[in-house]
Protein backbone atom coordinates (compact mmCIF):
# COMPACT_ATOMS: atom_id res chain seq x y z
CA UNK A 1 0.00 0.00 0.00
CA UNK A 2 2.91 2.38 0.68
CA UNK A 3 4.48 1.87 -2.76
CA UNK A 4 1.60 3.48 -4.69
CA UNK A 5 1.70 6.49 -2.34
CA UNK A 6 5.43 6.94 -2.95
CA UNK A 7 4.91 6.65 -6.71
CA UNK A 8 2.09 9.20 -6.51
CA UNK A 9 4.31 11.63 -4.53
CA UNK A 10 7.18 11.22 -7.01
CA UNK A 11 4.82 11.77 -9.93
CA UNK A 12 3.42 14.94 -8.36
CA UNK A 13 6.96 16.27 -7.78
CA UNK A 14 7.79 15.60 -11.45
CA UNK A 15 4.66 17.44 -12.60
CA UNK A 16 5.54 20.39 -10.35
CA UNK A 17 9.05 20.72 -11.80
CA UNK A 18 8.25 23.72 -14.07
CA UNK A 19 7.57 21.56 -17.10
CA UNK A 20 11.27 20.97 -17.78
CA UNK A 21 12.97 17.63 -17.79
CA UNK A 22 14.66 16.88 -14.46
CA UNK A 23 17.66 15.67 -16.48
CA UNK A 24 20.59 17.93 -17.32
CA UNK A 25 20.08 18.92 -20.98
CA UNK A 26 22.78 17.96 -23.46
CA UNK A 27 24.67 20.59 -25.40
CA UNK A 28 22.88 19.50 -28.58
CA UNK A 29 19.47 20.02 -26.94
CA UNK A 30 20.49 23.52 -25.86
CA UNK A 31 21.93 24.38 -29.28
CA UNK A 32 18.68 23.26 -30.94
CA UNK A 33 16.67 25.28 -28.42
CA UNK A 34 18.80 28.36 -29.15
CA UNK A 35 18.41 27.89 -32.92
CA UNK A 36 14.63 27.55 -32.56
CA UNK A 37 14.36 30.75 -30.48
CA UNK A 38 17.36 32.68 -31.82
CA UNK A 39 15.30 35.75 -32.71
CA UNK A 40 13.98 35.95 -29.12
CA UNK A 41 17.48 35.64 -27.63
CA UNK A 42 18.82 38.34 -29.98
CA UNK A 43 15.87 40.66 -29.28
CA UNK A 44 16.49 40.28 -25.54
CA UNK A 45 20.12 41.29 -26.05
CA UNK A 46 19.06 44.24 -28.22
CA UNK A 47 16.68 45.58 -25.55
CA UNK A 48 19.32 45.27 -22.82
CA UNK A 49 22.00 46.93 -24.98
CA UNK A 50 19.81 49.86 -26.02
CA UNK A 51 17.61 50.54 -23.01
CA UNK A 52 18.90 49.10 -19.75
CA UNK A 53 21.22 50.61 -17.14
CA UNK A 54 23.76 48.94 -14.87
CA UNK A 55 24.06 45.36 -13.69
CA UNK A 56 20.88 43.67 -12.51
CA UNK A 57 18.61 40.64 -12.40
CA UNK A 58 15.46 40.79 -14.54
CA UNK A 59 12.71 40.46 -13.49
CA UNK A 60 13.78 42.29 -10.32
CA UNK A 61 14.31 40.11 -7.27
CA UNK A 62 12.81 42.71 -4.97
CA UNK A 63 10.59 45.46 -6.34
CA UNK A 64 12.08 48.28 -4.21
CA UNK A 65 11.20 51.59 -5.72
CA UNK A 66 8.58 50.14 -8.07
CA UNK A 67 5.08 51.41 -7.39
CA UNK A 68 2.42 48.76 -7.94
CA UNK A 69 -1.11 49.99 -7.52
CA UNK A 70 -4.00 47.66 -6.89
CA UNK A 71 -7.38 48.30 -8.50
CA UNK A 72 -8.86 50.21 -5.51
CA UNK A 73 -5.90 52.59 -5.32
CA UNK A 74 -6.10 53.16 -9.07
CA UNK A 75 -9.72 54.20 -8.81
CA UNK A 76 -8.91 56.62 -5.96
CA UNK A 77 -6.10 58.27 -7.96
CA UNK A 78 -7.76 58.26 -11.37
CA UNK A 79 -7.29 62.01 -11.64
CA UNK A 80 -3.48 61.51 -11.62
CA UNK A 81 -1.43 60.52 -14.62
CA UNK A 82 -0.07 57.06 -15.22
CA UNK A 83 3.48 58.25 -14.47
CA UNK A 84 3.85 55.77 -11.61
CA UNK A 85 3.30 52.90 -14.00
CA UNK A 86 5.90 54.31 -16.42
CA UNK A 87 8.75 54.42 -13.90
CA UNK A 88 11.73 52.73 -15.56
CA UNK A 89 13.15 49.61 -13.92
CA UNK A 90 16.92 49.56 -14.57
CA UNK A 91 16.24 51.97 -17.44
CA UNK A 92 13.59 49.69 -18.95
CA UNK A 93 10.22 51.30 -19.65
CA UNK A 94 6.99 49.36 -19.27
CA UNK A 95 6.76 48.33 -22.98
CA UNK A 96 10.31 46.90 -22.78
CA UNK A 97 9.44 45.04 -19.59
CA UNK A 98 6.33 43.54 -21.18
CA UNK A 99 8.33 42.46 -24.23
CA UNK A 100 11.11 40.98 -22.05
CA UNK A 101 8.52 39.01 -20.06
CA UNK A 102 7.13 37.53 -23.27
CA UNK A 103 10.63 36.76 -24.62
CA UNK A 104 11.57 34.96 -21.39
CA UNK A 105 8.34 32.97 -21.61
CA UNK A 106 9.05 32.10 -25.26
CA UNK A 107 12.54 30.77 -24.52
CA UNK A 108 11.33 28.95 -21.40
CA UNK A 109 13.58 30.76 -18.93
CA UNK A 110 12.54 32.58 -15.79
CA UNK A 111 15.12 35.34 -15.55
CA UNK A 112 18.29 36.92 -16.92
CA UNK A 113 21.36 38.41 -15.26
CA UNK A 114 22.52 41.54 -17.07
CA UNK A 115 25.89 43.26 -16.84
CA UNK A 116 25.83 46.53 -18.80
CA UNK A 117 28.59 49.12 -18.49
CA UNK A 118 30.30 51.87 -20.42
CA UNK A 119 33.05 50.51 -22.63
CA UNK A 120 35.90 52.51 -24.11
CA UNK A 121 34.28 55.60 -25.60
CA UNK A 122 31.19 57.24 -24.15
CA UNK A 123 29.07 55.93 -27.02
CA UNK A 124 29.85 52.24 -26.63
CA UNK A 125 28.60 49.84 -23.98
CA UNK A 126 29.58 46.34 -22.92
CA UNK A 127 26.64 44.03 -22.32
CA UNK A 128 26.77 40.44 -21.15
CA UNK A 129 23.78 38.23 -20.37
CA UNK A 130 23.46 35.01 -18.38
CA UNK A 131 20.14 33.26 -18.92
CA UNK A 132 19.81 30.17 -16.68
CA UNK A 133 18.12 27.31 -18.49
CA UNK A 134 18.61 24.41 -16.06
CA UNK A 135 19.66 24.39 -12.44
CA UNK A 136 19.69 21.80 -9.70
CA UNK A 137 20.88 23.09 -6.33
CA UNK A 138 21.37 20.85 -3.35
CA UNK A 139 22.47 22.93 -0.33
CA UNK A 140 26.11 23.85 -1.16
CA UNK A 141 26.38 21.80 -4.36
CA UNK A 142 24.66 22.04 -7.68
CA UNK A 143 24.78 22.02 -11.44
CA UNK A 144 23.47 24.63 -13.84
CA UNK A 145 23.46 25.23 -17.58
CA UNK A 146 22.86 28.67 -19.00
CA UNK A 147 22.82 30.58 -22.24
CA UNK A 148 25.45 33.31 -22.15
CA UNK A 149 26.03 36.32 -24.36
CA UNK A 150 29.49 37.81 -23.79
CA UNK A 151 31.51 39.53 -26.52
CA UNK A 152 34.68 39.52 -24.38
CA UNK A 153 34.55 35.96 -23.07
CA UNK A 154 37.46 34.66 -25.18
CA UNK A 155 39.76 37.37 -23.80
CA UNK A 156 39.52 36.09 -20.20
CA UNK A 157 42.47 33.81 -19.42
CA UNK A 158 40.77 31.85 -16.64
CA UNK A 159 37.76 30.89 -18.82
CA UNK A 160 37.67 27.35 -20.18
CA UNK A 161 36.04 27.16 -23.62
CA UNK A 162 35.73 23.88 -25.45
CA UNK A 163 34.36 23.22 -28.90
CA UNK A 164 34.51 19.42 -28.74
CA UNK A 165 32.62 16.96 -26.57
CA UNK A 166 29.51 17.39 -24.47
CA UNK A 167 30.01 19.61 -21.42
CA UNK A 168 28.03 17.16 -19.28
CA UNK A 169 30.47 14.33 -20.03
CA UNK A 170 33.52 16.55 -19.50
CA UNK A 171 32.45 17.65 -16.02
CA UNK A 172 31.43 14.12 -15.00
CA UNK A 173 34.97 12.91 -15.79
CA UNK A 174 36.62 15.62 -13.66
CA UNK A 175 34.64 15.08 -10.42
CA UNK A 176 35.62 18.63 -9.35
CA UNK A 177 34.11 22.10 -9.31
CA UNK A 178 33.88 22.99 -12.97
CA UNK A 179 32.89 25.97 -15.10
CA UNK A 180 32.96 25.33 -18.84
CA UNK A 181 31.79 27.23 -21.91
CA UNK A 182 30.90 25.99 -25.37
CA UNK A 183 30.33 28.34 -28.34
CA UNK A 184 26.91 28.34 -29.98
CA UNK A 185 27.13 31.20 -32.44
CA UNK A 186 29.15 34.42 -32.55
CA UNK A 187 29.16 35.74 -28.94
CA UNK A 188 26.57 33.24 -27.64
CA UNK A 189 27.70 30.30 -25.46
CA UNK A 190 26.46 27.47 -23.30
CA UNK A 191 27.82 27.68 -19.75
CA UNK A 192 27.95 24.68 -17.45
CA UNK A 193 28.66 25.39 -13.80
CA UNK A 194 29.10 22.51 -11.35
CA UNK A 195 30.05 22.68 -7.70
CA UNK A 196 30.43 19.83 -5.21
Amino acid sequence: MRIPIIILLLASLFVASCGKSPMLPSDEEMIRHFATHEAAFCKMYEIMAESSEGSFHYPPVSPDGIIILDSTEQSDTSYESNDEQDIPVYGLLKPDQILLDSLLAEIGCGFVFVDRREWGTADSVYVSLVIPYYFNDIVDAGTSKSFVYDPGLRSYREIRITEHGDLNEIYRRTHNDTTLYKPIKEDWYIKLDHSR
